[in-house]
């Protein structure tokens, strides 16, 4: 770009001005001269961060599906927004919510209460528009015998059209509270502490969509459609905030275009984070979304079309069963999962900004889109289950495991299309631990099913569910110290 410069001094000679003499008709045109340098400074500045705007937008993914004109979010308030999430703010909400006072965050007990309260002021603080019962922040509802609640609070949207279709943001803000209290599936912990604080599970799903209410809110930024952020209660005791939530929507479901549930994203941070149900929307929307997203923030992430976890389930599972497109962000299990050693100081803080980073991203995408997402799964079929009954549990290992890759299956001489789950950890009083399973060892087959290469917790978890039947012994061969061992499992129910 040439300099104006030039131009602007030979604009200034032809300005008439009055004749001046000796030191004064020089401190006049020294005054000129300052004004226009001091111009072209500003108009310079101006002209830069114009041109870095345009760099930030194309490097971090910001640019989105065409808007109409004043719909579409320029790329400088997302610049804006994404400042508002740092370090200190995420510390802040994860070592409140994983503190002692909040004992363990057990749905229906104080605890919880008062992290619903905790939530629901930060929302409102940020500019959110209450989305519960009655005008309110909370969505109510019983879980065995006791209350608990749901947190919901809105951004609408820019567009007249599409704000009356959400993107939802959530995560559970429950835990598994302390010895005391019901257990929704508490393991053991060394030591004398009897207050499961839940920093990673799931306080840090919980500290990112809070993050991602203030920097939205206090930002301004918006998409076309509405923005809904929900903290849900009771998934501990089987998805039952989350099940309600889909039950009684804030917004009619079909007007949900896209669910983003982030649920224990704090650990792990020199391991791909785990992005499953990127392909639940047809023509890989949500993959290209996820993918533009992942490349602009430097999330190391893992891509999955389905859900590949084995162990447990999430809130996504309620809108997949409602045939709403999601995204689900893992960044794995690890020794202190569900138990008392879960703390705020073992959180990876730089990787939950690039986290919540990713999540703005992703949400401006498929909240701009033209077209909302289409369901590309099949959904679970409905049992019509009631609100208030807790859903069952899946049957359950006991183990904390990761997937060998081919380099390990090598290393192991594992032959063919042999594949492995290395266990990491076993808990306390399951199957696993009866069985004789021991940290190190490494899982072959189950029930006379040899474990493949690729998809080998998909295929673990499709034998717990289909092959293994209650009290019958079946043979579990492992891997220990180059020898195979079979052991005999037994499952109660």
């Amino acid at each position: 770009m040439r300099s104006l410069r030039p131009l602007l001094l030979a604009l200034a000679l032809l300005v008439p001005v009055p004749v001046l003499a000796g030191q004064e008709s020089q401190d006049r045109a020294a005054e000129i001269l300052k004004k226009i340098d001091a111009t072209l400074r500003e108009e310079s500045a101006k002209s830069r961060e114009a041109i870095l705007d345009l760099v930030r937008q194309e490097l971090r993914g910001t640019k989105t599906s065409p808007a109409p004109e004043g719909k579409a979010p320029p790329a400088a308030s997302t610049e804006k927004a994404k400042a508002v999430v740092t370090v200190d703010l995420l510390k802040k909400h994860a070592t409140y919510l994983a503190s002692d006072e909040l004992e363990g965050r057990c749905a229906g007990y104080p605890g919880c209460d008062k992290a619903a309260a905790y939530i629901a002021d930060a929302f409102k603080k940020a500019g959110l528009k209450p989305a519960g019962d009655a005008g309110g922040w909370y969505q109510k509802f019983r879980l065995m015998g006791k209350d608990t609640q749901n947190v919901i609070g809105m951004i609408e949207g820019s567009d007249p059209e599409l704000k009356s279709e959400v993107v939802v943001v959530g995560a559970h803000y429950d835990h598994v509270g302390t010895a005391e209290q019901r257990d929704f599936g508490r393991m053991g912990g060394k030591g004398d502490d009897t207050i499961w604080n839940g920093a990673d599970d799931n306080g840090s799903g919980t500290t990112c969509v809070i993050a991602l209410a203030q920097a939205f809110g206090q930002s301004g930024l918006t998409a076309r459609r509405s923005i809904v952020f929900i903290c849900f209660s009771g998934e501990e005791a089987g998805l039952v905030g989350s099940r309600y939530y889909t039950n009684h929507p804030a917004v009619p479901l079909e007007k949900h275009a896209f669910m983003l549930n982030l649920d224990m994203v704090g650990r792990n941070p020199t391991k791909p984070m785990e992005i499953h149900g990127v392909g639940s929307a047809e023509g890989g929307v949500i993959r290209k979304a996820v993918e533009h997203a992942v490349a602009g923030s430097g999330l190391k992430a893992k891509l999955n079309d389905a859900v590949t976890l084995v162990g447990g389930d999430s809130d996504h599972s309620s809108f997949a069963d409602k045939r709403v497109p999601y995204a689900f962000f893992f960044s794995g299990f690890h020794a202190d999962y569900h138990r008392p050693s879960d703390h705020a100081e073992k959180l990876a803080y730089d990787n939950m900004v690039k986290v919540a980073d990713t999540s703005m991203d992703i949400l401006l995408a498929i909240g701009n889109a033209d077209e909302k997402p289409k369901f590309s799964g099949r959904a679970r079929p409905s049992l019509n289950i009631p609100d208030l009954e807790p859903a069952t549990p899946p049957r359950r290992m006991g183990v904390t495991v990761q997937e060998l890759d081919d380099n390990d299956c090598d290393a192991l001489k594992l032959a063919g299309d042999q594949g492995g789950l290395r266990v990491d950890a076993v808990q306390a009083g399951s199957a696993a631990e009866a069985a004789g399973v021991k940290v190190g060892d490494v899982v072959l087959s189950l029930s006379g099913t040899t474990l493949p290469r690729g998809g080998t917790r998909d295929e673990l978890r499709k034998v717990l569910t289909d092959k293994v039947k209650p009290g019958k012994d079946v043979d579990l061969v492992v891997l220990r110290k180059g020898e195979r061992v079979t052991l005999k499992a037994k499952w109660s129910e």
